[in-house]
């Protein structure tokens, strides 16, 4: 069962554990998986949640629900995370030479799951912002070698440029490594 935003969840820097958290209210704490060094400001102001953010999150985890097919709590911490990364995250440089182009054009949509494939191997990500020229992703497996030397790891970010954006189909067979 999905819980639903409300006016009680508030925003809260963890110092121990250098996160950004969203408590939900019943002893229930998100820790978002993005360290102090790579959020705003505006992550260390304890704050309530807006109306924009509910709103962001219903429909991050609306789209991710319809198209991927894992268990509805890993759906959440992407939401969750995605949530974060659109509102905290400190803006990135695309480093699109890490991808191939792709060989057709996706839409570059928010919530929108797509592949991009490195030299070694094709990942899924989520799309977190995107304007004409450039999207800001969110790995959501495992890892993905991006070279012998670079690795990202599960919910982190990267911005590519929206030709390397790879449409995906997932059919519920099909197997996501992010659970």
């Amino acid at each position: 069962m999905l819980i639903k935003p409300n006016k009680d969840w508030k925003w809260n820097f963890c110092q121990r554990q250098n996160r950004l958290t969203l408590e939900m209210g019943e002893d229930m704490v998100f820790v978002s998986a993005f360290e102090k060094r790579h959020l705003v400001s505006d992550a260390f102001v304890s704050e309530s949640i807006s109306v924009e953010q509910t709103e962001d999150f219903t429909l991050f985890y609306e789209k991710l629900d319809q198209q991927l097919p894992v268990p509805s709590d890993f759906i959440y911490q992407i939401a969750l995370n995605c949530l974060v990364a659109k509102c905290f995250y400190k803006p990135l440089m695309p480093k699109s030479w890490f991808f191939n182009t792709a060989p057709t054009l996706s839409s570059a949509l928010l919530a929108k799951v797509v592949k991009l494939e490195s030299a070694t191997e094709e990942r899924h990500y989520v799309v977190v912002e995107s304007n004409a020229n450039a999207s800001t992703l969110m790995l959501i497996e495992k890892s993905h070698g991006l070279n012998d030397v670079k690795t990202l790891n599960q919910f982190d970010l990267i911005k590519v440029m929206n030709d390397r954006l790879i449409p995906v189909k997932l059919q519920s067979s099909q197997c996501v490594n992010a659970a």
